[in-house]
């Protein structure tokens, strides 16, 4: 019913509707400072650390540019000058978004106390996650070679010098696993989580999609993104999601590493084998999980707005809808010259 601005209501509104207002408000704002970050990090690791760092060889005789896969760098200083780019691209919008929000570490980057036993049991649960997530993303690899596209993601430079693979390895399974779990799970996640964890769960699998810029690694991305958020939820820390992510890349590596060295055949086999024990590890710790009621809280944590509300105002901003276009670009690039 119709109240007029003398009702018992301040204004004749219900206080229902500015608290609607300024959640969605809310929403927007933390999503458009978060893409931004994620955004900052892209453009520093993609645009300007390299554009740096290729103008100081040069001036140091580095005939950059010269051709190769390592683009004329030696290997062990390009995998070495990646590592880094790797680290302050991602580490440093982060920080600096922290202290611009005056969260505190310890709040964007939450590392609780949390038993050796339910890390173990989450850890497992998580990597069955991602060992499930490939059905997708290789049904995704299938439709790109039916539509005359690649259905392999371009491969990184390699060449068996041990350094080489050893810099290769820890630019794979240690660096990106710390700094991107900082990324999403602590300033993505973190920051969005005071309108509902299952909202900042999704919306920062999302984002952990775009990143990466091609349909296949999006789809991979995206579902690791939701059991990764999930565990930093029900633990309170970080350290089982950089767990999860780093066996994850390190069962990519180990299987590379494999394929490298031994072949296909041998490599399908230990892919196979590295499958079978997770699934079947997952599966005992969701029983164990599910019996000792850790899976779900018990409780309801949600915004005021239903939840495709606010889901739509986390993407109607100029940095989300900034990160979607970056994608998109990324992604076509990617087809074309995959």
């Amino acid at each position: 019913m119709y109240q007029s601005p003398g009702g018992p209501y301040p204004n004749g509104f219900r206080p229902f509707y500015p608290a609607v207002f300024e959640e969605r408000v809310g929403i927007r704002r933390t999503a458009n400072r978060t893409s931004w970050t994620v955004l900052a990090g892209l453009f520093l690791m993609t645009i300007l650390f390299p554009g740096v760092g290729a103008v100081y060889l040069k001036s140091m005789g580095v005939p950059v540019g010269a051709g190769g896969g390592f683009d004329g760098i030696p290997p062990v200083l390009y995998y070495l000058l990646l590592s880094i780019d790797y680290i302050l691209g991602m580490a440093l919008p982060a920080l600096l978004y922290f202290s611009a929000a005056h969260i505190p570490l310890a709040k964007g980057l939450p590392f609780g106390k949390v038993s050796a036993a339910q890390i173990a049991l989450f850890v497992a649960f998580g990597c069955m996650v991602c060992m499930l997530a490939n059905y997708p993303a290789n049904l995704v690899a299938q439709l790109q070679e039916r539509f005359g596209f690649s259905g392999d993601i371009p491969p990184t430079p390699l060449n068996n010098d041990p350094r080489v693979l050893v810099l290769y390895g820890l630019s794979v399974v240690v660096i990106p696993p710390i700094v991107e779990e900082m990324m999403f799970r602590g300033v993505v996640l973190q920051s969005l989580r005071r309108y509902g964890d299952g909202f900042a769960v999704v919306v920062s699998a999302i984002f952990f999609g775009l990143y990466h810029g091609n349909p296949i690694q999006m789809v991979f991305a995206f579902l690791s993104g939701l059991a990764l958020g999930y565990v930093v939820i029900r633990t309170g820390s970080l350290l089982p999601s950089i767990l999860i992510h780093c066996i994850n890349n390190g069962v990519s590596y180990a299987v590379e590493m494999v394929t490298r060295f031994y072949g296909q055949n041998t490599a399908n086999a230990v892919n196979g084998i590295f499958f079978l024990t997770f699934i079947v590890l997952g599966a005992g710790a969701l029983f164990v999980l599910a019996r000792r009621h850790l899976l779900f809280t018990g409780k309801r944590s949600g915004g005021i707005l239903p939840f495709s509300s606010r889901l739509f105002a986390a993407f109607t901003n100029p940095g989300a809808l900034s990160l979607i276009a970056y994608a998109v670009i990324a992604s076509c690039y990617v087809l074309t010259h995959g």
